[in-house]
């Protein structure tokens, strides 16, 4: 049985906390995640690159120079590709790189990803942690009591902790986000995972499958 480590607002370890069932037993296969990972990054990205073709870069279509008697080679208008300022060949169009990858794999890869920090004793739950305004120095004294202050963060708060998160957004290893946000690759992408006692409650209902997977009423908070 792996337990979760619990502190206090100042650092303090407070005890421990039992993982959830699923998330224990979460051991989808690499590829699986890789290829979950992989549909991610893909999702972000915008497609919107586009070179212009030969029909579509301004210029005249007037043939440059007759076609015999000057010695040199036939040559058609200036907007061919050889010529410069000419039309791009093969180049990039709009497109939507978007990959679709069932429910259930998107589950099984953030799972197996959230117990590979389990395992480790990487996921760290906050207790009675609150700030009335944000303070980016209590987030770095915090941090400090941790020893995690050279390590890549994500932590994670639950609705109505924003200051938790504004006091983080600032920090540049720190990512704030709320749970229903975090995705495979942000997890992948720390080495420690820091919840409060709400966002912890909200992740649980996450792992066992009765949560949503993206919350419409949560946003990542800026960096």
């Amino acid at each position: 049985m792996a337990d979760i480590k619990i502190f206090d607002g100042t650092g303090a370890s407070t005890g421990t906390l039992a993982a959830p069932a699923k998330l224990e037993s979460a051991n989808a296969k690499q590829t699986l995640v890789h290829q979950v990972m992989v549909a991610e990054l893909a999702g972000k990205r915008q497609g919107t690159a586009k070179a212009k073709r030969r029909d579509e870069v301004k210029g005249s279509g007037v043939k440059i120079r007759r076609q015999k008697g000057t010695g040199r080679s036939r040559q058609g208008d200036k907007r061919v590709p050889h010529m410069r300022g000419g039309g791009v060949v093969h180049g990039p169009r709009p497109r939507d790189y978007s990959q679709s990858t069932p429910r259930k794999m998107r589950q099984a890869a953030f799972r197996t990803a959230l117990n590979s920090r389990l395992q480790n004793d990487r996921i760290y739950i906050l207790d009675s942690l609150s700030l009335e305004t944000p303070k980016t120095k209590e987030m770095v004294r915090l941090l400090a009591a941790l020893n995690l202050s050279d390590a890549k963060v994500l932590l994670l708060s639950a609705n109505g902790e924003e200051n938790i998160a504004l006091s983080a957004r600032n920090l540049p290893k720190v990512k704030a986000q709320y749970v229903g946000t975090t995705s495979l690759v942000d997890v992948l992408g720390a080495d420690y995972i820091v919840c409060t006692r709400g966002a912890w409650a909200d992740m649980t209902l996450r792992v066992e499958g009765k949560g949503a997977e993206d919350a419409s009423t949560s946003e990542e908070v800026a960096q």
